[in-house]
């Protein structure tokens, strides 16, 4: 009985763990280590807003993987130590392995802003949750001054969602939205972030762009030219890594410390282990951070570790050249990019609902 093991359970790991049985037909003893339930990040600014509810948007992972025979550890990877095939865990005893799946996914790199202690990171999504919480039982009528670092697409939709939530709330709030990059939304293109400067003059987000944070104080935002922005409440949407356990781990990794995967989304040097998601490099250039490709992985990952236990071919994932974004702009609107087409309409975010809706419910009780 060969010993599978998934560590982490997000979007790439999701068909794999929806179809656990296939694993247990192998005769394979299944295993995933995980902190707890799937929070899904594409309604994760909606849920901020009130659209959706946890419920909503989260999947019970032990319960997909136990319905298979399999068996779920709540717990944090400390190291994998790759040339013993096992993993050490924040608790508890080691874990080893013959056959790995690693979907780690990326945090927010607080520590290259100092004061960072000071702000929420948007990761873990349930972070947001948390905060629509506070926000709720905190809510009063002083001006609420919000500093949002990050003009990337999680900073952007955050800005918009926390605009309507506390409008909404009845919460007097001054929004301010800092970028380093010129423009807005960089991985789209720049008509899409010009689409969205003129969104958040109309609803009134003041946009910094240009600026880099150099630290974050109590009650302000320092930024590198000497300004001083005041922030009652600081949101880190900046940008993303994998965890520092992966470089650590004896595998081949990138210089962003993400482990780098072949064409069949296998470790080079260690071919019993596969990865996926924000926690991989693929190719020679790597992927954008993006949830489609997560998602697109997850079948060619499923296929991989059966082939694996099988002893079969391995399919290569082949990734899109183009892929399509929406933003939820929280006003019943959403901002449509796809190659140069570029739109804001409620069309598209009716779309985007569907789509989000649609992925989620695949891995909830029916």
């Amino acid at each position: 009985m060969k010993r599978l093991v998934f560590v982490g359970a997000g979007h790439a790991h999701l068909y794999s763990l929806g179809h656990a049985d296939d694993f247990a037909k192998e005769n394979a003893q299944i295993t995933l280590l995980a902190p707890g339930r799937f929070w899904y990040s594409g309604m994760g600014p909606g849920m901020l807003a009130g659209r959706y509810n946890p419920p909503e948007t989260t999947v019970d992972v032990a319960q997909l993987i136990e319905r298979a025979g399999g068996t779920f550890h709540k717990g944090i990877v400390r190291r994998i130590h790759a040339e013993e095939r096992a993993l050490e865990l924040e608790d508890g005893p080691r874990v080893p392995y013959d056959l790995l799946s690693l979907n780690v996914g990326s945090e927010v790199a607080v520590e290259k802003i100092e004061g960072a202690a000071h702000a929420i990171p948007v990761k873990p999504i349930k972070n947001l949750w948390q905060l629509r919480e506070r926000l709720a039982a905190e809510r009063s009528d002083r001006l609420l001054r919000v500093a949002i670092i990050g003009g990337g697409a999680a900073g952007c939709e955050i800005a918009a969602n926390l605009h309507h939530w506390l409008t909404a709330l009845k919460q007097p709030a001054r929004i301010v939205l800092i970028s380093a990059e010129p423009q807005l939304w960089t991985q789209a293109e720049a008509k899409a972030g010009k689409s969205l400067l003129h969104y958040f003059r109309e609803i009134g987000v003041k946009v910094f762009a240009l600026a880099r944070v150099s630290a974050i104080a109590e009650n302000a935002v320092v930024l590198d030219d000497g300004r001083s922005l005041p922030a009652d409440l600081v949101i880190l949407a900046t940008g993303i890594r994998a965890p520092d356990f992966l470089r650590e781990s004896g595998l081949s990794c990138a210089k962003d410390g993400s482990l780098r995967v072949n064409e069949f989304l296998q470790s080079p040097e260690h071919p019993e282990v596969f990865g996926g998601g924000d926690g991989v490099w693929f190719g020679e250039k790597g992927l954008p951070r993006v949830g489609v490709y997560a998602v697109r992985q997850g079948p060619v990952l499923h296929h991989n570790l059966l082939a694996s236990l099988r002893g079969d071919t391995l399919q290569e994932f082949k990734p899109q050249k183009r892929f399509l974004l929406i933003l939820n702009l929280a006003d019943g609107t959403g901002l449509f990019a796809r190659g140069g087409i570029v739109f804001r309409s409620r069309l598209a975010f009716l779309l985007k609902n569907w789509l989000d809706t649609r992925f989620i419910r695949k891995f909830q009780p029916k």
